[in-house]
């Protein structure tokens, strides 16, 4: 979901870490599904995003991170 959403946008993983005050490294672990990310980061994707990627694309069932 979030790769789709910076490829659709040209959005780099430097650009995202910017906007949201992370390290490029963590956007591109999350990207790629191999992290997911803590409430506090899926929240400023939600914002930056303005609501394309909600912070309950990252959380399962079950109430666990997804």
């Amino acid at each position: 979901m979030l790769a789709a959403y910076m490829e659709r946008n040209k959005i780099s993983d430097a650009d995202l870490a910017v906007v949201i005050g992370k390290d490029r490294s963590i956007v591109n672990r999350i990207r790629q599904g191999k992290m997911r990310p803590t409430l506090e980061v899926a929240a400023l994707i939600e914002r930056h995003t303005n609501g394309e990627i909600p912070m309950q694309a990252w959380v399962s069932e079950e109430g666990a991170a997804a």
